[in-house]
């Protein structure tokens, strides 16, 4: 079980990833976004800020990878949401909270190995719920393993240029292009099993 304060730490580092990237934020920034002492990031992280930053983007990726995964059986509805949550997220901090994922990935925390893998599991962890509730439709698990990637990219970039344009706009845009992709794959596995 996390202790309180451990989660905090986590919450308040996932939020500063999101704005700042990783090496954007600092350990001070961190202690007061947490509310908590200096000492007690150590007592909690004694490996400092690579440490904070893998928990909480591996940590963020396996929370929306499960919330994709147990939200909704509609993969529709699910994709929209997560869309939606972005838009939202975006728009209530004027444009400059992005992905806690995301953006340290572009940030240049792929130039330290930890974060780099950090990202990777949790982009894996987001993908893999997608790609679940795909083949729980009954897509076949390669193209439902591409086609989760393909939305989690696109989600990704339409944030990217969503926080660059100080619009929802993109992500309304390719939120509907993702739609369409899915109910594309879904129609083609439908006339397949038709065709058997």
């Amino acid at each position: 079980m996390v202790s309180e304060s451990k989660g905090r730490i986590e919450v308040a580092a996932a939020g500063l990833l999101a704005r700042h990237g990783y090496h954007g934020f600092g350990l001070k920034k961190l202690s007061d976004a947490a509310g908590l002492p200096y000492g007690s990031i150590y007592h909690h992280f004694p490996g400092g800020k690579e440490e904070i930053a893998v928990s909480a983007i591996t940590g963020t990726g396996a929370q929306v990878g499960r919330m994709i995964r147990d939200g909704s059986a509609d993969v529709f509805a699910t994709a929209a949401a997560l869309f939606e949550f972005m838009a939202a997220k975006l728009a209530a901090s004027e444009w400059t909270d992005g992905c806690s994922v995301g953006t340290p990935a572009l940030d240049g925390g792929s130039d330290v190995e930890a974060v780099r893998t950090a990202c990777v599991i949790a982009f894996d962890a987001m993908a893999g719920g997608f790609a679940e509730l795909l083949m729980e439709m009954g897509l076949p698990e390669q193209e439902s393993r591409e086609l989760a990637t393909t939305v989690i990219a696109a989600y990704e970039g339409a944030t990217l240029l969503a926080r660059v344009r100080r619009s929802d706009e993109p992500l309304h845009t390719v939120a509907a292009a993702m739609t369409r992709l899915i109910r594309a794959s879904l129609a083609e596995l439908a006339a397949e099993t038709n065709r058997s």
